[in-house]
């Protein structure tokens, strides 16, 4: 695919430039977390957002850094499990902090996603915990990602352009995402 035509996917016409979308977790991919508990390996199993999604998708928030002492930034209006991960489009509310988050993301400083749980069930692979369902609580734009595939593919706007590097990063990603 082309930078021109993954541009034009990216920035569809229907968009407000408002709206964040990309990969908030993927799935069979391990890492080392640190949360509180110690530092361990982590991955998710397909289907572990599924009852989420479900059950309050639309309820799921958007916040900067995690950071649940403000206002959220932003709300799901897309929630979806793919055989790569967890999708997620998120509409950013026209506050001083949502402008903020969107000229951030705009510029490439912040590029990617983080989700904060709560752990429903999970399993052990030697010693690799493998999250089988979680109770999603939100999804954070951050600029240091436990999992680094965790990234932004753009915001949807008519009008906006990418940088080249910006718009490489992204592809990359679609591709990944596609294989």
């Amino acid at each position: 695919m082309s930078l021109l035509l993954y541009r034009n996917a990216l920035l569809r016409a229907d968009g407000d430039g408002r709206t964040i979308h990309g990969l908030a977790v993927p799935f069979d991919v391990e890492t080392e977390v640190s949360d509180g508990f110690g530092r361990y390996r982590e991955r998710f199993a397909p289907g572990a957002f599924a009852r989420s999604i479900a059950q309050r998708g639309s309820k799921i928030k958007l916040l900067a850094n995690h950071d649940s002492r403000v206002f959220p930034i932003g709300r799901a209006t897309s929630l979806e499990e793919r055989s790569d991960g967890l999708h997620a489009a998120f509409t950013v509310a026209d506050t001083v902090a949502g402008n903020e988050a969107l000229e951030l993301v705009r510029s490439g400083t912040v590029d990617s996603f983080s989700v904060g749980f709560a752990p429903v069930s999970e399993r052990q692979d030697g010693n690799v915990v493998v999250r089988t369902e979680v109770a999603l609580r939100e999804v954070s734009l951050v600029a240091f990602p436990a999992y680094p595939d965790a990234l932004v593919a753009g915001i949807r706007s008519a009008t906006r352009t990418l940088s080249v590097d910006l718009a490489a990063r992204r592809l990359d990603l679609l591709l990944r995402s596609w294989s």
